[in-house]
């Protein structure tokens, strides 16, 4: 979750743990992938398999759709510093992922739906792909081509109301319940008993349904009994007998009424369906009547007829395993990288430059002057603007930069993006520093005629730069950064 509120990411981000211990989030994602990767290679090794040799392993790494370039980047660097070679390495965006998945099981295999699979939908079907997991919730709009590639038609979006959600809910409940610092005892005396208590409302939660009128009973631990009754003086009974919230303590175990329960969705939920109701308000996404539900949070029935009664319209569709989804998915997506053929750009691109000053149209204080030349420094020389669809690979207008003196050995050129169509300045509201690109120019006889033509070529899950010596027709290797 830090990557996704983070649109500004240095490579040092630091993790906090329960205790106030700090480490680097880039260590604690690397060990993890690390872990994983030598995993698969053990388990291969112990069924036989040792002939798959690593270098003949092309790994997919999956990340939320609405992350940032940077936190993609972040998640790339991470995965190499795990022990994955950069060239064997590509990045998902997860609800592609699940959407390519969909695209080919058999309706039997579907817990509710209309059509015996995607890939039967004629050419010009649009359906609405809501990723709910733990997290994030990812939603997007694609379209089937007539060549059977799909096309982004609505920009990925979404927010974190995923089914950590109703843990927290579940939290603030028992906060509420038996006071906080009661809670806050618990969980620092017993940290294993708190684990397992949340452990024991993760496998609960999945009975709670909108049409049942049964209790939903949890076991909980003595040291949550003994917390409260440290920090009140009062027996846990006493308090529940006095609480409004329709629960009840029966020997080691938390009874609470079925309609106690399903508040706990409430929240999620609404968020949900009301961005939703947003999106399907959009004249671009105007004859989607599909919804593909995909994500461990899908699984719920709660969430599940929230969408369904939301939207009855419409047809729902859930796979079997709908939180095995993404990962199936981006197996097939390695093997075939190209069925996504247009993707919309969620943001402006372009490039601080220093641009011939206009008089009167310019504010004064942003006139500098370089070797003569009287030049408006911070202009927004915009590549992409935001909606815009991009095809796979698809190279945008080339735009031409010459360095500011004469004897520059190399141009420093700094990518901005802002979320409006037509920003002016990178000092404008809404603008956001995002990375730079560094093209080496050691041959200085040129002076400041020397060009370079930089495209940015968008329709992947990454940008890609490529710069070119209009001189001498050599393209220049460009390292594009989006971290601090």
């Amino acid at each position: 979750m830090n990557l996704y509120k983070s649109q500004d990411i240095p490579r040092d981000l630091m993790l906090e743990d329960d205790k106030g211990k700090l480490l680097p989030a880039m260590k604690v994602i690397s060990e993890s992938i690390k872990y994983m990767r030598e995993h698969l290679m053990k388990e291969l090794g112990r069924k036989g398999q040792a002939l798959i040799r690593p270098s003949e392993i092309h790994w997919v790494l999956t990340v939320p759709a609405i992350w940032s370039d940077a936190a993609k980047q972040f998640m790339r660097e991470a995965a190499v510093k795990g022990g994955i070679p950069n060239s064997q390495l590509m990045l998902a965006l997860e609800p592609e992922a699940a959407s390519i998945y969909c695209k080919h099981i058999p309706s039997e295999r579907m817990v509710c739906g209309g059509k015996s699979t995607l890939d039967a939908f004629s050419p010009g079907t649009k359906y609405l792909i809501l990723d709910a997991g733990g997290g994030t919730i990812d939603i997007t709009v694609q379209e089937v081509q007539t060549d059977g590639t799909i096309k982004q038609l609505y920009m990925a979006n979404g927010g974190d109301w995923g089914g950590t959600k109703v843990d927290e809910a579940f939290e603030a409940f028992l906060e509420d319940l038996l006071g906080l610092p009661a809670i806050s005892r618990f969980r620092e005396d017993d940290k294993a008993g708190h684990l397992d208590l949340l452990r024991e409302f993760e496998i609960k939660k999945r009975s709670i349904k909108p049409d049942s009128s049964s209790k939903v009973t949890f076991k909980v631990p003595i040291s949550l009994k003994e917390a409260h009754e440290k920090e009140t003086g009062r027996d846990l009974k006493e308090s529940m007998s006095r609480s409004t919230k329709r629960v009840a303590w029966v020997g080691d175990k938390l009874r609470m009424e079925a309609d106690s329960a399903r508040e706990l969705y409430k929240s999620p939920c609404d968020y949900i369906t009301e961005h939703l109701e947003e999106i399907f308000g959009d004249p671009k996404v105007r004859g989607t009547n599909i919804i593909l539900m995909v994500g461990g949070f899908s699984e719920s029935p709660m969430l599940r007829d929230a969408v369904e009664s939301a939207f009855p319209g419409k047809i729902i569709i859930i796979p079997d395993e709908a939180g095995l989804a993404v990962l199936k998915g981006a197996v097939q997506f390695g093997f075939e990288p190209r069925i996504i053929s247009s993707r919309i750009c969620k943001a402006t691109y372009g490039v601080k430059t220093n641009s011939p000053f206009k008089e009167g149209v310019d504010p004064e204080d942003k006139k500098v002057i370089e070797e003569g030349d009287v030049l408006c420094s911070d202009r927004f020389d915009r590549h992409v603007e935001i909606g815009q669809p991009a095809g796979l690979d698809e190279e945008f207008g080339e735009q031409v930069y010459v360095p500011c003196r004469s004897n520059q050995t190399a141009m420093r050129v700094e990518i901005w993006t802002s979320l409006h169509k037509h920003p002016r300045y990178t000092t404008d509201p809404g603008c956001m520093y995002h990375g730079e690109l560094n093209v080496q120019m050691p041959d200085t006889t040129g002076g400041k005629s020397r060009k370079v033509g930089v495209k940015m070529i968008f329709g992947r899950t990454e940008l890609l730069v490529r710069a070119v010596n209009k001189a001498t027709g050599e393209e220049t290797r460009a390292e594009f950064d989006f971290l601090r």
